[in-house]
């Protein structure tokens, strides 16, 4: 590297194009952000299509729902994800040695495993930045520096013996129109009329996967059955997960028909958020916690379990309680059914995001974060 040429970051992302995670939505949001730097030359390669992603390059692999993945993963008795990586490495090798990059930022674990394995074969001089977005406490021992998106999680890695110039704590960034328009009863109307959603009553939205361990679906779903009536109807936004069809049939049982579950793509997220009155999220143990911000984003009033995560990116612009069980959880839709949803109170919460999360306000620190990472020392690290 010299400083007569942009610095070259590979972006790799092996569900891009496919998957809705955090970091398939961040790889996206974040290349888009950081288009044009003129000291930072990207590149996104992507295990799909995914058609926003300026330069995109797509990686022939196997993807993790493919038969093909299924049954290599039998085979070879690793998970389908595993295949997906493997095969996403593979396909990946003839790129990196036609693009020598300085910098891979990757979340992929075992994409990123098997290109510090590569490097050390083959004497490679690229460095490995990690983005620690499903907060891993893993030893970060295959990587060159390492981003961590909260307070919590740097202490933590730091607590554990990390050594500090390897980290950098910077939070995941949200791409944002540039001005913010409250949604009023109209909108609303509108969005769920798209929706096929109940044109009337209070909507409760919850985005994430079906999951019990961090996600606690079952808790938000028994404690809106614990509401008096009329309670609000429940929508839940994302991936099924391993829990889904036990949290499917837990919802019909608990709460009839006034509930819904979907996937829905990135694009038709704003109007997911314009049909919905309110929006909870019961987890614990999140790296960030994409949907606390894209909630108060939207200007909805958020409940959330109260943990150093939700206290970095929620605050005080959303409702913070310590949920244990469904009482707990209970207690805290009852004073979320009492929030202000007013356009005032809207403005105020999607300003907290925009202050702390925007990328007119993170752009620089990521650029930084990149240089900081090229410049890691290699030797020490192999």
């Amino acid at each position: 590297m010299t400083a007569a040429r942009p610095l070259r970051v590979c972006f790799a992302c092996t569900g891009l194009g496919r998957e809705r995670r955090g970091f398939e939505t961040f790889t996206r949001d974040c290349a888009q952000a950081l288009a044009g730097a003129p000291d930072v030359a990207l590149e996104v390669f992507a295990g799909g299509r995914d058609g926003h992603v300026p330069g995109e390059v797509v990686v022939p692999n196997l993807p993790r729902a493919s038969r093909a993945a299924r049954a290599l993963g039998t085979l070879l008795r690793r998970d389908p994800y595993f295949i997906e990586q493997g095969t996403f490495f593979l396909g990946f090798l003839p790129r990196l040695l036609a693009r020598a990059p300085d910098l891979i930022y990757f979340a992929d674990l075992n994409f990123g495993n098997a290109l510090w394995h590569w490097r050390r074969r083959v004497g490679g001089r690229w460095r490995l930045l990690f983005y620690n977005g499903g907060n891993t406490t893993r030893p970060f021992t295959r990587c060159d520096h390492v981003q961590l998106l909260t307070p919590a999680a740097g202490a933590a890695a730091l607590a554990r013996g990390e050594p500090p110039a390897r980290l950098t704590v910077l939070p995941h960034g949200l791409s944002l129109p540039p001005t913010f328009v409250p949604t009023d009863a109209a909108a609303r109307r509108a969005a769920r009329a798209a929706l096929g959603l109940p044109p009337t009553g209070e909507i409760l939205l919850s985005v994430g996967q079906l999951d019990r361990a961090t996600k606690r679906t079952h808790l938000l779903i028994e404690a809106v059955a614990a509401l008096p009536a009329p309670r609000p109807y429940l929508l839940l936004i994302g991936a099924g997960g391993p829990d889904a069809e036990e949290l499917r049939a837990l919802a019909a049982a608990r709460l009839g028909a006034a509930w819904s579950w979907r996937s829905e793509p990135r694009e038709r997220m704003s109007v997911v958020y314009a049909a919905a009155d309110r929006s909870a999220l019961l987890s614990h143990g999140e790296g960030f916690g994409l949907a606390y911000a894209e909630s108060l984003a939207a200007g909805l009033p958020l409940l959330v379990h109260d943990d150093p995560t939700t206290r970095h990116v929620v605050g005080d612009a959303g409702l913070r309680v310590p949920i244990g069980g469904v009482e707990d959880a209970r207690r805290g839709l009852v004073a979320l059914l009492e929030a202000r949803t007013d356009a005032t109170a809207a403005e105020a919460r999607h300003a907290w995001v925009r202050g702390r999360f925007g990328w007119a306000v993170l752009r620089a620190e990521y650029l930084a974060m990149f240089q900081r990472a090229a410049a890691a020392p290699i030797e020490a690290l192999t």
